[in-house]
């Protein structure tokens, strides 16, 4: 049995799958299988796939598509290894990624391991701007609360799971949600909570790669609501279950409403005018919250109080803010 799955979802990315494939399989760690999950290209994409069956450590399927959580679900299904970890089909690891992660693991008895992550910016024009997540180094150990809490503050790491190597039980009975957008936000917290003990280690080992189709250039749905879904109900978890916590589940349930307001505001279609209503009118009557509340950046707040005094202007500096 291999010692770590590697899932990855694959739809229509023919341009850079092979750069991310290449990556994991000529990791340092060898002990590892590679489960891609092909969600219904029409591209190349499984044809690319196909052309590294012959390296015995890669299993390829095809399934109809239905989104990245369904991709995610049947790879975890399918994985054999004792430990559990996820890489996006356009990304990319530097070569001794999970060597690390599973030193780090065993050597701090842990459950889950954590790297940094480097965004990595393609532009337009082809140039790269890499910029690292999170400029605080040094490894952490925390126990499965205060991980949870720093998936909230996202100071350190988020709740984004490709830079992040787990013991497969952590996964027992617990699934993707299938149809959301925000999936990775209502899973990962309850995964993090579970495990007695979380190394993370900062240095940038996954790459992050984002092409220049930004929330500028997207189109808002109605989907995007799914973020402030998450996060209510991990605020509703933390009131019941981790009331040391609530400070920072309130900071990301607030934030999931300037989120989908920056969507909005955004969005280069039509949005509809009850989707702006109740986005500002939650921002309006909870914006002392945010003022109050620590996690928030000074230059959030300052948004927000642009936000209510001058809507046209805000806009404009999100749009500034995104392009930056």
């Amino acid at each position: 049995m291999p010692k770590i799955s590697v899932i990855v979802p694959v739809y229509n990315c023919e341009k850079y799958i092979s750069k991310c494939i290449e990556s994991i399989l000529h990791q340092t760690f060898k002990d590892l299988e590679l489960i891609l999950v092909d969600d219904g290209s029409n591209d190349k994409s499984y044809e690319i796939c196909c052309s590294f069956s012959q390296d015995s450590r890669v299993k390829l399927v095809r399934q109809d598509n239905g989104g990245v959580s369904k991709a995610r679900n049947l790879g975890i299904e399918m994985s054999k290894g004792d430990f559990i970890t996820f890489v996006d089909s356009d990304d990319y690891i530097v070569s001794n990624m999970y060597e690390r992660l599973y030193k780090n693991l065993i050597e701090k008895g842990a459950d889950v391991s954590i790297c940094g992550i480097t965004n990595c910016f393609i532009r337009k024009d082809k140039t790269v701007k890499n910029v690292r997540q999170s400029n605080i180094d040094g490894v952490w150990v925390f126990n499965g609360e205060k991980a949870m809490e720093e998936s909230f503050k996202s100071k350190l790491f988020s709740v984004n799971p490709v830079n992040k190597l787990f013991k497969r039980e952590l996964f027992k009975s617990l699934r993707y949600p299938e149809g959301k957008i925000s999936e990775d936000a209502f899973l990962i917290p309850t995964v993090l909570s579970r495990a007695c003990k979380v190394v993370y280690d900062s240095s940038p080992m996954y790459y992050y790669v984002r092409h220049e189709n930004s929330i500028t250039t997207s189109d808002f749905s109605f989907k995007d609501w799914s973020v402030v879904e998450a996060y209510k109900y991990h605020f509703d978890v933390v009131r019941g279950k981790f009331p040391n916590l609530k400070k920072a589940a309130e900071f990301r349930y607030l934030w999931s409403y300037t989120y989908v307001m920056d969507r909005i505001m955004t969005s280069n279609s039509k949005v509809h005018e009850n989707d702006f209503r109740r986005a500002y009118d939650f921002i309006k009557k909870n914006s002392f919250k945010i003022f109050l509340n620590p996690y928030f950046s000074l230059k959030r707040k300052i948004a927000t109080m642009i936000l209510l005094i001058n809507k046209k202007g805000y806009k404009k500096l999100i749009m500034k803010m995104d392009k930056r």
